[in-house]
């Protein structure tokens, strides 16, 4: 296999995971898949540095990267609002 198409590859497998996290919608599942994503997009941006010199691509996985933590974040919040909306029914 030659670089620029294990590159590519390793651009979609980091992309796919990512995608899978966003849009999980198993309550249960939702953190293991952002913890699977941030793997493979810290795996990716760790091989960018070492070998290629892609800034489109950094800053792809930079945004990938907040975009999970603020997922995280809204899960975190989710349920006491839930419960408060049942609280006032």
């Amino acid at each position: 296999m030659n670089y620029s198409l294990s590159t590519k590859l390793s651009h979609a497998a980091w992309k796919d995971l990512y995608v899978a996290a966003l849009f999980e919608i198993d309550r249960p599942m939702i953190a293991s898949r952002i913890a699977t994503a941030q793997a493979a997009i810290t795996a990716r941006k760790r091989e960018l540095t070492i070998s290629v010199r892609d800034v489109q691509e950094r800053h792809s996985l930079d945004n990938a990267l907040f975009s999970l933590e603020a997922l995280k974040s809204c899960l975190a919040i989710i349920p006491p609002i839930q419960l408060q909306q049942s609280e006032a029914h």
